[in-house]
């Protein structure tokens, strides 16, 4: 049923091709100027152009939409540097009902868990490739190690039990020549050196350079062992104009974490991430942006753990889509990827009417084995009068939890969600509720696996939850924000009663005094709250399991970013209400651990 509504798609988005508006399609060349003389000297006044040109980049790979109201967040530029997320964990904090696993403070794992699904629960893409977990971590993820150095946006698209997470690396547009810098230290010997360059030539050329460098000397006796990483990036790219581009870059990810008897296991490993894309599109008329092929070859290599043997893995990617001012559609095919033979999906928004807005996509896969996975998701949102909205999702799949496990089968869910949402001019406001079957995750997230432990998920029942979120701004400047999930009926692992949190925010430029806006002030107070629920599972060597407890906490943070022109400097601090505990059973968090630095912003 699903490939049927696979190849409708594919129907669709030709017929909307053929009935598009019509182009010149003569291709006739320019008349060529005669009037020059040929014994005419060279003109030796005339300079280099020095004027700022922006060129055409890569499209970014999000989905286009139209979609409904709520069901996007949205992470800029700014976003990324002038926030409290120092990690790619944190910043999926701001969705309700996300729970980051944190083994620890600085350098530890930070696994986000969302929906009761286990790797199920959160897909991450790189430049419109899957992000798959490989080597020791094959089952979930762990987010805090994809570096936020060379990302320029990352949008999350909230499904009723998945986490769709957008990453788009860097794409300068400016002929300026754009240089970084940043230093971080902190408490326990934190040192984190980041640096980046950023160029595009007239040509259409682009040369995009990154790096970071992280490290820790740890806290004695805790899971916050000692801990370094350094992760490379490499990109360029020719991009003449909107027509066409081509782009190839590398992503290289070195780390080691020192274990810490009976807690903490050693971990040394490599990734490298290698990815050609290109496009080609048709001339933009008066319909909209119109047709494109976008093709990506990408090579993953893992080596170095001494768990796991070395391993290499190819996909490419084949995608037709078509957009126009108030729809789009999609398909696309992968060959290959860890654990996967071949896939095909498709997708398609419709916005009919100015308040009425559809969305829906499908996925068919064929993994490894002879395993088999589908799911579809279906969107609708509905505009009100008075700032009102609405929204609801359905979810349907057959799909696998782990592939990277042999023992993993296909498992069936069917979920719900919906919300009510209003929109004023100094305040906003979402309630909602979702609905989720039973599921049982496989494995665990092997960074936080120590012999004293969890190591597993347990079964997550039929749930019902209700979220809200909101904020208000009764100052200017000054902004409350938060959200809050409660499950009303079951709930899981990780799923706590009275999950919430809230921060209060100041940030201002104050244009009164500097009408340049060459200054700019952040402080923000937030905190995460949760009553006692589940917390994983321990299986020992017989196979026998317990279920282990998840105590009710509170955890708070203070930042404050001073930005001066391109001179940014930050201070952030970590549980700073000294609350004695942890985030995972075993693996306590230390109590006021703060880092701080200067981020400088050339252009030159």
């Amino acid at each position: 049923m699903i490939l049927r509504s696979l190849l409708l798609a594919g129907a669709l988005t030709a017929a909307a091709r053929a009935a598009a508006a019509q182009v010149d399609s003569l291709g006739r060349p320019a008349l060529q100027d005669t009037t020059h003389r040929r014994g005419a000297k060279a003109d030796t006044t005339s300079r280099h152009d020095t004027t700022t040109a922006y060129l055409p980049t890569f499209p970014a790979a999000i989905l286009p939409g139209p979609l409904p109201l709520g069901a996007r967040y949205s992470f800029p530029l700014d976003s990324l540097v002038f926030t409290n997320a120092a990690t790619l964990s944190d910043l999926l904090l701001h969705v309700p009902g996300v729970y980051v696993a944190r083994g620890g403070f600085y350098g530890a794992p930070e696994v986000v868990l969302y929906g009761g699904r286990g790797g199920q629960g959160i897909e991450i893409y790189w430049d419109g490739m899957p992000y798959l977990p490989m080597g020791r971590d094959s089952v979930l993820l762990d987010p805090a190690r994809i570096s936020l150095a060379m990302l320029e946006r990352v949008d999350v698209v909230v499904l009723p039990a998945t986490l769709r997470v957008y990453l788009v690396s860097m794409r300068p547009r400016s002929t300026v020549p754009v240089s970084e810098v940043r230093i971080q230290t902190g408490d326990y010997s934190i040192a984190d050196y980041r640096g980046g360059f950023h160029k595009r030539w007239r040509s259409g050329a682009g040369l995009s350079i990154g790096a970071d460098w992280n490290a820790i000397a740890g806290v004695p006796g805790t899971p916050t062992t000692a801990f370094n990483s350094v992760d490379l990036w490499l990109k360029g790219e020719y991009v003449p104009n909107d027509r066409g581009g081509i782009s190839y870059q590398i992503l290289t990810s070195t780390w080691e974490r020192k274990a810490l008897a009976g807690v903490v296991d050693h971990r040394k490993e490599k990734r490298q991430d290698r990815l050609l894309r290109f496009f080609l599109a048709a001339r933009p008329d008066s319909v909209g942006p119109g047709p494109r092929i976008d093709g990506t070859i990408a090579s993953t290599t893992v080596l170095g753990d001494s768990a796991v043997a070395d391993r290499t893995v190819a996909a490419a990617r084949l995608a037709l889509s078509d957009t126009w001012h108030r729809a789009s559609a999609s398909v696309a095919m992968t060959s290959g990827g860890f654990q996967r033979s071949w896939g095909l999906e498709g997708q398609a928004a419709w916005m009919p009417l100015p308040f009425l807005t559809l969305a829906a996509d499908a996925r068919h896969t064929a993994y490894t084995l002879g395993r088999v996975g589908e799911r579809a998701h279906l969107s609708a949102g509905l505009r009100l009068p008075f700032g009102f909205s609405a929204h609801g999702d359905l979810a349907a799949g057959k799909d696998l939890d782990a592939p990277a496990l042999q023992a993993d089968t296909a498992q069936r869910a069917t979920d719900v969600a919906g919300a009510v949402r209003w929109d004023g001019r100094f305040a906003s406001l979402e309630l909602g509720g979702v609905r989720r079957d039973p599921f049982s995750p496989m494995g665990f997230a092997a960074g936080l696996v120590g012999r004293d432990s969890i190591n597993g998920l347990g079964a997550t029942p039929r749930s019902n939850y209700v979220t809200v979120r909101g904020a208000v701004r009764p100052l200017p400047g000054l902004t409350l924000s938060g959200w809050y999930f409660n499950p009303l009926a079951g709930g899981g692992d990780f799923e706590p009663p009275y999950h919430g949190r809230l921060s209060v925010t100041f940030y201002s430029k104050f244009w009164r005094h500097f009408r340049s806006g060459a200054f700019a002030l952040r402080a923000e107070y937030a905190f995460e709250s949760w009553s006692g629920g589940l917390g994983g599972v321990h299986r020992d060597s017989l196979g026998n399991a317990s279920q282990l407890p998840l105590p009710g906490a509170t955890f708070s943070e203070f930042n404050v970013q001073l930005q001066i022109v391109g001179v940014t400097a930050f201070w952030l601090q970590r549980n700073s209400r000294f609350f004695h505990g942890g985030y995972v059973h075993g693996l306590d968090y230390p109590r006021r651990a703060q880092f701080f630095g200067v981020r400088w912003i050339f252009t030159n």
